[in-house]
């Protein structure tokens, strides 16, 4: 079977790139299993400190999910993208997303997840689901509201626009701007640096941050409420015309059934 993922070692720093250019580096569950698999072997690596992940070229980090690879219906517990960003968060290693380009829907989840993100001057990223009529997740949502704040989430949502490194700078969801020609070194020397911290010391801050911000659980009648929603929404019409109008290249027409 084909790999759409590839893997190298650079001094102390796993460099992992989504490669499947012709359709825009869009990611599979079998690529997101694949990437899984390489970051859980890389934890008892003492020589590999940090973790970086990239799209192939410079012009598109990842396009998102790749819905015509969908084979079965995901929840918020067994969703490939949900079980990515948690292996990425779960991590001993420092995860750095160097976004060479566009980054879309899934592809800047798993960007939010990881614990730096470089975005290229170049760079437009955008969440489609308002536009699809499509649901999101919940986990999802908290990765977003987790890192770049409430308002900002409903902005990036609820508008489904295009938005630049600028505005990825203001909201806190760029940590650094990088020439496009330089992204991927400079991502390079950012991990080098890292890498001579103490590793237990980084490992320990990392997962005590990260489990902060996950103590925001979502209580038992509040998770009924927002599974109807989305139930409502994938038995919906808007649910089948939002899909059939992306395929067709077309703007929907949504009637609110």
């Amino acid at each position: 079977m084909e790999s759409f993922v590839k893997f190298e070692i650079i001094n102390s720093i796993s460099l992992i790139t989504i490669d499947n250019p012709n359709k825009k580096n869009a990611v599979s569950p079998d690529m997101i299993e694949e990437m899984i698999k390489h970051i859980k072997s890389l934890e008892d690596n003492k020589s590999i400190r940090t973790i970086i992940i990239k799209g192939e070229g410079n012009k598109v980090f990842s396009s998102g999910y790749d819905i015509s690879s969908i084979k079965e219906d995901y929840n918020d517990q067994n969703h490939p993208l949900i079980r990515m960003t948690k292996c990425i968060k779960d991590s001993g290693k420092i995860v750095v997303a160097a976004i060479n380009g566009h980054a879309f829907g899934g592809g800047l989840e798993i960007a939010i997840s990881c614990d730096f993100r470089f975005f290229s001057k170049n760079s437009i990223f955008c969440v489609p689901p308002a536009k699809l009529g499509i649901p999101y997740s919940y986990n999802g949502l908290k990765n977003f509201i987790n890192c770049v704040g409430l308002s900002n989430t409903k902005n990036i949502f609820l508008t489904a626009d295009k938005f630049n490194s600028d505005d990825a700078l203001s909201m806190g969801l760029a940590n650094f701007v990088s020439e496009s020609e330089k992204i991927i070194d400079d991502a390079i020397n950012f991990c080098e640096r890292i890498s001579q911290n103490a590793p237990l010391s980084l490992e320990v801050i990392k997962k005590s941050i990260n489990s902060f911000q996950e103590s925001q659980p979502l209580d038992d009648k509040n998770k009924l409420v927002i599974e109807d929603l989305i139930k409502n929404i994938q038995d919906s019409k808007d649910f089948v015309e939002g899909r059939k109008a992306f395929e067709e290249k077309r703007t929907p027409k949504y009637e609110g059934s």
